[in-house]
């Protein structure tokens, strides 16, 4: 079963963001604030029938989805402080990671501690069974991949390997959750694709809703 990703949009009609939940490129439904607290609305599939969703992916969607809808006030102090939640709802200071996403917060700190090797500008390299993980943690967060560069680790050389990288270039004015499935499922097979050799890391790009990319 597809794992479910988290888009998050603005609407005029709610004061907060909206989250959107999505499996590949069908929409699922919608997470918002209704002034009280968090809802969601799941909504039938394109033939009318219900959807069947994986417990605990469901679960853990709604979890990123609450947090972003859900007013900065809502939280107790121990749950905001020092958390994305506090810069996300109340604004990061001047300087400080201002484009970053919740989404992308939550997922740099989870693959923070799997970096193979990390350069001196602070770029980090994954092996390819991480980098797979990072794609699969990309879809249900809402991000795309959309490059990767391949290398070789000799202790602490990188020996650039250009015919195993990939480049996503998606046709402008698509729809960034059409372009994103496309962007990860097009990584995922290159990386599918990649020889088992154990000296094999990968660099990724990553783009957010909003046009912004960083690198993992």
């Amino acid at each position: 079963m597809l794992p479910l990703r988290i888009v998050e949009t603005d609407r005029p009609e709610f004061d907060e963001p909206v989250v959107e939940l999505w499996r590949d490129e069908e929409f699922i439904g919608m997470v918002f604030w209704d002034g009280e607290e968090s809802i969601v609305q799941i909504y039938p599939d394109r033939y009318g029938d219900v959807f069947d969703l994986e417990l605990g992916d469901l679960m853990r969607a709604l979890d990123m989805a609450i947090r972003i809808v859900t007013p900065l006030d809502q939280f107790s102090e121990d749950e905001t402080e020092g958390s994305f939640l506090q810069e996300y709802n109340a604004g990061a200071p001047e300087g400080e990671w201002d484009e970053e996403s919740p989404a992308t917060r939550s997922f740099t700190d989870e693959f923070d501690s799997q970096v193979v090797f990390r350069a001196e500008d602070g770029e980090g390299f994954y092996d390819g069974a991480t980098a797979l993980e990072m794609v699969a943690r990309c879809e249900q967060l809402g991000l795309a991949v959309v490059e990767i560069d391949a290398f070789d680790l000799e202790g602490s050389v990188l020996i650039p390997r250009p015919e195993l990288g990939v480049f996503v270039d998606a046709p402008a004015g698509m729809d960034f959750s059409v372009r994103a499935a496309a962007a990860n499922a097009q990584v995922r097979a290159g990386l599918e694709a990649w020889p088992s050799r154990s000296s094999l890391v990968a660099a990724l790009v990553i783009q957010q809703p909003d046009g912004e990319s960083f690198v993992a």
